[in-house]
């Protein structure tokens, strides 16, 4: 048994060094990926990025230990700034730790935003209003919010059915969307193209009502 135990740990210091050259050499593949979609693309990537979104504050469902932004995406779709990123913290898979992933896609908007999140139900709401039965909308700005959440886009997120998996949050000077997955680039431009639908309905005087206050 005395002899047994330094060659298990001997053993488990191998397989652990294995894993960690496993897990390096796809870390840098994924970097080269990366590297060469922004290339293609005209964009331009950062394999890490502290805020990346300035001073927007991300979904709650998102926070959590050690956060991190990694493999950040920026470019132009069109007229409109575009940022990719993955958001990571650390979250716990029984009684281990593991890194949860989070792929964040944001639009500059125009003008700057008062925090308003929109999200499918997940059950309907009893109420008699059809957007409101159908989607949750939290702000703490209802001046903003109304500009926003008008007749007309109320009218076109039900319709749309990209709704269903893109939940909307504005924070800062941008418009963003999230989803628990790693980050692809070319899924993350079908995201973008919906949020700059989105803000393209937006009437202009929001963004003014929120810069001068009501």
């Amino acid at each position: 048994m005395e002899v047994a135990l330094p060659a298990i740990a001997l053993i488990v210091v191998v397989v652990s060094a294995g894993a960690i050259a496993v897990a390096a050499h796809f870390r840098k593949e994924r970097v080269a990926e990366l590297r060469s979609w922004a290339r293609e693309h005209g964009w331009n990537y950062a394999e890490h990025q502290s805020a990346p979104l300035g001073d927007a504050v991300l979904p709650r469902c998102t926070n959590g230990p050690h956060p991190r932004a990694q493999h950040v995406l920026s470019g132009r779709r069109g007229r409109h700034a575009v940022v990719v990123f993955e958001h990571t913290h650390t979250a716990r898979n029984g009684a281990a730790k593991v890194r949860q992933a989070y792929r964040i896609v944001a639009v500059r908007t125009p003008g700057p935003n008062a925090d308003l999140e929109i999200r499918r139900r997940d059950r309907p709401s009893p109420s008699d209003d059809a957007f409101e039965r159908t989607f949750h909308a939290v702000g703490g700005d209802t001046g903003f919010a109304r500009s926003v959440l008008d007749r007309a886009m109320t009218g076109w997120l039900l319709s749309d059915p990209r709704s269903r998996s893109l939940p909307v949050r504005f924070s800062g000077d941008y418009v963003l969307t999230w989803a628990a997955m790693r980050l692809d680039p070319n899924r993350s431009l079908t995201a973008a193209d919906y949020l700059i639908d989105v803000v393209e309905r937006i009437p202009a005087e929001a963004w003014k009502r929120h810069t001068t206050g009501p």
